[in-house]
């Protein structure tokens, strides 16, 4: 994980060098035409990463369930190992809010709302009135709410939590119908993309094209929108203080993962994710629609520009350190300058790539960009 940005990019052109199947055209197939990169995206990237998440969830509410039965330092640390693996599943997923995940509102409700709300969190489990998936619950839901009730206090409070505290048992409700939740909205999305269950997988290899409809230009907004907003904003910006146009007070308690410590590693993840999407794995990929777009940059092709530049953005999270909190209330300067970085991707995904193949990007955000 820790290849320097020559090597990395180096791997990159090679690998996409390698690959066939590219499209005759930005826009993809036809009706009769399957759009090559749609069908490789869908069946051999989108599915097995909803996949490995529902499995991992499966195995996170199967912890989550054994610690209720017995709240002990072994249950408790099989529950955050589980935590952890599922936490970084739901970042090969998080691109992906359109269909059967932006019917369920996976991403944008219930499931990685952060900074969690454990004011909410204490009151549920001090025996207020709660829906679990209710739009008011919405920020004391999800993996943020796990990473604080699992990992919160240190692990002797944690076990406290659970056990001899007087609100215990709402602690332990609480926490088993937040993983049980999480296991069921996975699972309806990762079913209504399966053959055997709505799939959504046929409907998308069909839409072909660039409208607002199809399926490429739903794809590309959510994967933009996933970069834009939810990495460089919330994950990075706002927790240094540089969100917008304005200079903000640093937050460093408002990082992804801040009481597991987890930041940096969602953060490569996400980032892995990005550049598995853009290039499509050994199949076709979004870069194969840029090479055919035959658009430049800077006097080079526009696919090199964002290949490399993913690859700059990739080592430099793997540069960050660790844990992010403290190495924001340090002033750490590899954090800033990986913002730099992740603001020059930004540009490239957001603008000189939907405008190379024709895609109208059309979320709003509030950032300035």
């Amino acid at each position: 994980m820790a290849a320097t940005g020559g090597i990395l990019c180096s791997a990159i052109v090679l690998f996409s060098c390698s690959k066939s199947g590219s499209s005759p055209n930005p826009g993809g197939g036809t009706g009769t035409d399957p759009d090559a990169t749609l069908v490789n995206l869908g069946a051999n990237i989108i599915i097995p990463s909803y996949q490995s998440l529902a499995t991992s969830t499966v195995a996170l509410d199967a912890a989550v369930t054994g610690f209720y039965a017995s709240p002990a330092a072994g249950t408790l640390a099989t529950a955050q190992a589980a935590f952890k693996s599922a936490y970084k599943a739901w970042e090969a997923c998080s691109g992906f809010e359109f269909g059967p995940a932006a019917d369920a509102s996976l991403t944008t409700h219930f499931t990685n709302s952060f900074p969690t709300d454990t004011v909410t969190i204490k009151n549920n489990i001090g025996g207020a009135s709660y829906a679990i998936d209710g739009l008011g619950n919405f920020a004391a839901q999800g993996f943020p709410a796990l990473d604080w009730l699992l990992f919160g206090n240190g692990n002797d409070a944690t076990l406290v939590r659970f056990t001899t505290d007087s609100h215990a048992a709402g602690a332990k409700a609480y926490l088993t119908a937040l993983s049980a939740s999480l296991k069921t909205k996975v699972a309806t999305v990762n079913t209504a993309w399966s053959a055997t269950g709505g799939n959504y997988l046929a409907k998308f290899e069909k839409a072909s094209g660039v409208d607002a409809g199809s399926s490429l230009s739903l794809l590309l907004n959510a994967y933009v929108l996933d970069f834009d907003v939810n990495l460089q904003n919330y994950k990075i910006g706002i927790p240094i203080g540089l969100y917008g146009p304005s200079v903000l007070p640093k937050a460093p308690a408002k990082v992804e993962g801040y009481f597991s410590a987890l930041s940096v590693q969602l953060l490569v993840a996400q980032v892995q994710s990005i550049q598995n999407i853009y290039l499509g794995g050994s199949g076709s990929g979004i870069d194969d629609k840029i090479v055919a777009s035959k658009v430049l940059y800077n006097g080079g092709s526009l696919n090199d520009a964002i290949k490399n530049q993913i690859g700059v953005v990739l080592t430099k999270m793997q540069a960050l350190p660790d844990p992010l909190s403290t190495g924001i209330q340090n002033n750490a300067t590899t954090i800033t300058d990986a913002y730099t970085e992740i603001r020059k991707l930004t540009v490239l995904l957001k603008v000189d790539m939907p405008s190379a193949l024709g895609i109208k990007i059309s979320f709003q955000d509030d950032d300035g960009d």
